[in-house]
């Protein structure tokens, strides 16, 4: 597992943040599929909508699939939580983003998760990070 400065999970980000956005729409298309199809009385229909349905679950994992590629560890799907591997102060830690965040803007312990995040801030003063 690669281990990320601020800087370049920050640059990997760029690269994430639009899969994310396709993901989430697929996970919209999705929903709509699963209402239609508890809705659908048409057998056919029924079949066209199950067949899209594995295409499109199929798409969102290809999705978290290219994230986990870049670097990112997925922490969370609704919503996405991804986190990068990093090392400061003689530890790991977890430079964590979520989905409507503009940049990595928290950390946490390995062992913390989502609740014990910290602002970034705290590693930038310290200048330690690596």
């Amino acid at each position: 597992m690669k281990v990320f400065t601020l800087e370049e999970a920050r640059n990997q980000l760029v690269k994430i943040k639009p899969i994310v956005e396709d993901i989430n729409l697929k996970k919209e298309e999705l929903h709509s599929l699963l209402v239609r199809l508890e809705e659908e009385e048409d057998e056919l229909e029924r079949m066209y909508c199950q067949s899209k349905i594995k295409e499109i679950e199929a798409l969102i994992r290809q999705g978290f699939a290219r994230i986990e590629e870049l670097g990112g560890v997925i922490k969370g799907v609704d919503p996405i939580l991804v986190d990068f591997l990093s090392f400061h102060e003689g530890r790991y830690i977890w430079l964590c983003w979520k989905e409507d965040e503009e940049t990595i803007l928290f950390w946490h312990e390995l062992n913390d998760g989502f609740a014990g995040r910290k602002p970034v801030e705290l590693l930038e003063s310290s200048e330690r990070l690596f």
